[in-house]
């Protein structure tokens, strides 16, 4: 799903329309709730909200986003 909306907007959004379960925290929610970074967060949940910063981001400073997390294939 790509929205104009904040992430936590766009958390709340999905949920309601099942694009992410309602019983499974983003990896966004657990690393604000351990203090951890989004990396160290990553394997601990299938569901991230992203930004367009953060994707505007990483295609200018030309970083690979992790690998298979924003298929919607895999």
């Amino acid at each position: 799903m790509v929205t104009g909306d904040q992430p936590v907007t766009a958390t709340a959004i999905a949920r309601d329309v099942n694009i992410i379960d309602k019983n499974i925290k983003t990896v966004n929610e657990i690393a604000e709730e351990k203090g951890i970074s989004l990396e160290e967060a990553m394997d601990q949940s299938d569901a991230i909200v992203i930004h367009g910063d953060m994707l505007t981001q990483a295609a200018q400073e030309d970083e690979a986003l992790p690998e298979g997390r924003l298929d919607p294939f895999q």
